[in-house]
């Protein structure tokens, strides 16, 4: 079988064998999605989705649905402004109260100390509640842990649903409530609560 790239010489009939033309079209759709969709298609998949990749940088290994505090982008544009741009890809750290109040993400996947996964930080996802009050509708993170949010009169995490009293891991009767349960829950993230306990986020 002849070189399907073979040139043609002037005055030579053109014939386009069915592979050379088959690759040509590939190779120009190829370059047209490249070319048009260059710098958009990190950040619609975002838009959609609201997973991001995430560098767990809390010093330990980390469960699936585990809280991180977003520290910064691990791209910085100073550094890298392409992947800046074209990446959304953030470094999460253990939750500080200070820094972290509608700054998380929640990890889709068990992730070691160091690695990258994958995290959710818009949407609807499970985690686990530490229920400081059954009344309370909203959660947000808890300074110092990643295992879970807490519960609040206000946050960026809606309450959608959660196991019942008694259905956690732990804690204690308290008056009203059955303080320092965690149970699992349903959350959307991404939101805050009309409450002004958090400020401006």
């Amino acid at each position: 079988m002849g070189d399907p790239f073979k040139k043609v010489q002037r005055g030579e009939p053109l014939r386009i064998p069915a592979e050379t033309f088959n690759t040509f079209i590939d190779a120009a759709k190829d370059f047209r999605q490249r070319t048009q969709n260059r710098g958009q298609s990190s950040l619609a998949n975002f838009a959609e989705s609201g997973i991001v990749l995430v560098k767990n940088a809390s010093g330990g290994d980390r469960d699936r649905y585990d809280v991180l505090g977003i520290e910064r982008p691990i791209f910085l544009p100073s550094e890298n402004l392409l992947s800046f741009t074209n990446q959304l890809a953030v470094v999460g750290v253990t939750p500080d109260e200070d820094k972290h109040v509608g700054r998380f993400i929640v990890l889709l996947e068990p992730l070691k100390n160091g690695l990258i996964g994958r995290g959710l930080i818009s949407g609807v996802t499970p985690v686990r509640l530490n229920v400081l009050d059954q009344e309370h509708e909203w959660a947000d993170i808890e300074d110092g842990e990643s295992d879970s949010l807490k519960t609040d009169t206000a946050g960026s995490a809606f309450i959608l649903w959660r196991d019942g009293p008694g259905s956690g891991y732990g804690g204690y009767g308290y008056g009203y409530g059955y303080y320092g349960s965690l149970t699992w829950a349903l959350v959307r993230i991404g939101n805050l609560s009309d409450g002004d306990q958090w400020g401006s986020v």
